[in-house]
């Protein structure tokens, strides 16, 4: 919609110009009548139809603005960016700030994947129409996309001020743009201090939002030892007791939550306070401390979860159902993911954007039998893509169905060569087929991504029933020795997450 609105915008200017253009200079009634053609193919979307005609008009009046301008446009809009960008450029250096020009010139080059060469015009676009949503939002993507989070947020900022807070991609963008400098700050502090006991609060704050309590219980338990003082810990303490049926160690705990000493501006009075912008530039310091990259993490922690809480206090429509999916699968939570795609899905049937949504976190939440029809109406479409290929596969190897699955993974192997998961995938397949011969090269080649030991069991039997013997004893071996890991770890933090009454 954002893209037809720009065309619109665009087309109108642009026909000015053209008629401009043709009246000052028309050497006889044909121009007219080709400049007339030209308006209304642009006019009725036929953008491909208008590039001649605009060839001819250009090479009849050379160097004019107006019709250079009108053959970038087409060129643009008709997906032909490479062909646009030169026309458009010639009529920004006549005209820098000519609004149609610069906003085509950043189209085609973020048609083209090169975001960071759209920062030049879209700046500028702000800079001649400050109060431009679409201009704003398309800068803020730009910088996002670029991993420019705090650039990225500047701009959203100003979307929501400038929408009076109703522009939901704005909150979403916002939001996102958040969690990524949430992110690179924790980077920076588990650099620093990766045993310190400001990341084990982190790591224990991420468990208890997913609901992880024994794990959040656990890294809290392990901060307390060397910071027994930190604010935020015995409420974080607090919140696992409670949500595990302790309300009574829960109030005990709370008792323990230190009062802030605000004698000195520091990062955690600001953020304590609510400044949660101010608590997260600290992170900016050339001298940030540990506990100033704590606080930082923390503010854009909570100015994330606040750009997403107003999200959903906006009226349905897909967009937000859309975006409510996405946040909900970067937080794991992907069964509740497929609802949010379900509803988009309602609104705007067959799709195949929400489609894909909707099938990929049904694929990622084990709910195959569901994902596989969907899947099956996608490729008719897109019979060559990988992951398409590679989800449908995997759905019909895991319930049972090897052999249809066989041809779906074939293909995304052959698309994406050095995709390991569907190499693992089809090796998985051959081998429940007893075509060991096929499976043992897939399975050796996605090895690297065993975590639980069920490939290098596949790849012994596999081994095995070809006579490879000392290739199946090496990896019968190490199938040993990652479940014999994998339980001690599982025993370790068994003893060590026991939820256990407040010391």
């Amino acid at each position: 919609m954002v893209r037809k609105l720009l065309y619109h915008g665009r087309l109108l200017i642009g026909a000015a110009f053209l008629i401009r253009a043709v009246v000052g200079y028309a050497q006889s009634s044909d121009l007219v009548e080709q400049s007339h053609q030209a308006k209304e193919l642009m006019a009725e979307g036929r953008f491909s139809e208008a590039i001649p005609i605009y060839q001819k008009l250009v090479a009849a009046l050379p160097g004019n603005p107006g019709l250079i301008l009108n053959l970038g446009l087409a060129e643009e809009m008709a997906g032909q960016p490479q062909k646009a960008i030169p026309h458009l450029e010639a009529v920004l250096k006549i005209e820098p700030s000519n609004v149609p020009a610069l906003t085509s010139l950043a189209m085609a080059e973020l048609q083209l994947n090169r975001p960071g060469l759209a920062i030049a015009p879209l700046k500028r676009l702000v800079e001649v129409q400050p109060a431009d949503p679409n201009a704003r939002g398309m800068l803020a993507g730009a910088y996002l996309s670029l991993n420019r989070p705090e650039a990225a947020a500047e701009q959203y900022r100003k979307l929501v001020a400038l929408s009076g807070g109703s522009d939901s991609k704005a909150w979403y963008g916002l939001g996102k743009a958040y969690e990524t400098l949430a992110t690179q700050t924790f980077d920076r502090l588990s650099k620093n201090a990766p045993q310190s006991p400001y990341v084990a609060v982190l790591l224990a704050d991420t468990r208890l939002q997913r609901h992880q309590y024994r794990s959040a219980f656990f890294f809290y338990r392990q901060a307390e030892k060397q910071l027994p003082n930190l604010p935020g810990l015995h409420a974080g303490l607090a919140k696992v007791y409670e949500s595990t049926g302790h309300a009574d160690w829960a109030s005990e705990e709370r008792k323990r939550e230190p009062a802030p000493d605000c004698r000195v501006e520091n990062a955690e009075c600001r953020f304590l306070s609510g400044d949660l912008l101010g608590a997260a530039k600290a992170a900016g310091q050339n001298a940030a401390s540990n506990a100033d990259l704590f606080w930082a993490v923390r503010a854009y922690n909570q100015l994330a979860a606040d750009a997403f809480h107003h999200l959903e206090q906006m009226p349905e429509s897909v967009e937000l159902h859309e975006l409510k999916a996405e946040i909900l699968h970067g937080r794991g939570q992907d069964i509740e993911a497929a609802a949010e795609w379900r509803a988009a899905l309602a609104l705007s049937p067959n799709d195949p954007n929400i489609e894909t949504g909707l099938a990929t976190s049904l694929f990622i939440a084990h709910n195959y039998s569901e994902a596989i029809p969907i899947l099956q109406k996608l490729l008719v479409h897109q019979p060559n893509e990988s992951g398409l290929n590679f989800m449908l596969g995997e759905s019909l190897r895991r319930t049972q169905q090897p052999g249809q699955a066989l041809p779906y993974l074939t293909a995304a192997v052959k698309a994406a060569p050095q995709f390991l998961p569907a190499h693992a995938a089809l090796g998985m397949a051959y081998a429940m087929l007893n075509q060991n011969a096929e499976a043992i090269p897939h399975l050796e080649k996605a090895i690297s991504l065993d975590d639980d030991g069920s490939l290098h069991y596949s790849l012994a039997r596999a081994c095995r029933a070809a006579g490879q013997m000392a290739e199946a004893q090496k990896a019968m071996q190490e199938y040993q020795q990652i479940k014999q890991r994998n339980q001690r770890i599982d025993d370790e933090l068994s003893q060590e997450a026991e939820i256990t009454p407040p010391r």
